[in-house]
């Protein structure tokens, strides 16, 4: 009788041999190889308030032809304020030393991260994104000079927040902010942000409305909020937030003063954060 043949011939075995032991190598190398540390200056952003002014002085000022583009619900001076404060937050420039002692530029990073109850229903979150967008569109049309620097400045904020304040988490503002930095100040991998213990996977919202990157650590940040977070509520004060607070008015929104408030209250956290006087 003609001998049976193996069901697997050691050549085979050595092709599955090596195939194996070459994935399992690549797993080992891709869950070892630590990624470039992205650091952020994030801006958190509340609408009604600073985008969006209510009260008398926004009546008084609604005659104004240059008070809103048709395709953004937002003022157009709350707009350049916020245009302004994205500007001049990238240009921040510091020089450090290297571990080699060599000179070294750094640039701020500023990404915004929505913390207006605006952020628990999507369709309100898109009707932000729109109004950015008709914002660029309209200062295009407008300055036509001043086109493609608009356009830069926005280009990274057009189609997603960076991040949301957790839609399901409902406190005072200070409480629902502190939470999101303490969940994410020392660094995070947003593909897999399971540090904190109230939710252990992202919502809806978040995945949908939030820009995608691996690995990043806040280097600093401040809060555009009506709310006070410092006087949080009576016999309550928090002075942990008066490096960060930028406090508007509501019925005038976001302000150039406060823009400058805003960036020295970033630059200053930059300075801490690589240890400058």
């Amino acid at each position: 009788k003609r001998l049976q043949r193996p069901l697997f011939s050691t050549t085979l075995f050595l092709e599955h041999f090596i195939i194996l032991t070459s994935f399992s190598i690549l797993i080992l190398l891709l869950t070892t190889i630590h990624y470039p540390m992205v650091l952020v200056d994030v801006i958190f952003l509340d609408i009604d308030g600073v985008l969006l002014p209510f009260g008398s002085a926004k009546k008084s000022r609604s005659q104004d032809e240059d008070y809103k583009c048709d395709d953004c619900i937002f003022p157009i001076s709350t707009m350049h304020a916020l245009t302004t404060i994205l500007q001049k937050v990238g240009d921040i420039s510091l020089t450090i030393k290297d571990t080699d002692n060599e000179q070294q530029t750094i640039r701020g990073n500023p990404v915004l991260v929505l913390s207006s109850t605006w952020r628990a229903q999507q369709e309100f979150i898109t009707d932000i994104l729109d109004s950015f967008k008709g914002y660029v569109a309209f200062m295009q049309l407008k300055k036509k000079q001043q086109q493609s620097e608009v356009q830069q400045i926005w280009k990274p904020h057009l189609d997603a927040f960076f991040d949301l304040v957790d839609p399901c988490y409902h406190a005072t503002r200070h409480d629902e902010i502190f939470s999101w930095v303490r969940d994410n100040e020392k660094g995070k991998n947003r593909s897999n942000n399971d540090s904190s213990k109230k939710r252990k996977r992202r919502t809806p919202q978040e995945l949908e409305c939030t820009a995608t990157m691996v690995d990043f650590q806040v280097r600093s940040w401040i809060a555009l909020d009506d709310e006070d977070l410092v006087n949080v509520e009576e016999d309550r004060v928090e002075k942990k937030a008066i490096p960060h607070a930028v406090k508007t008015e509501s019925s005038v929104g976001l302000t150039l003063q406060d823009v400058d408030l805003g960036v020295k209250l970033l630059e200053d956290q930059m300075n801490t954060f690589y240890q400058l006087t």
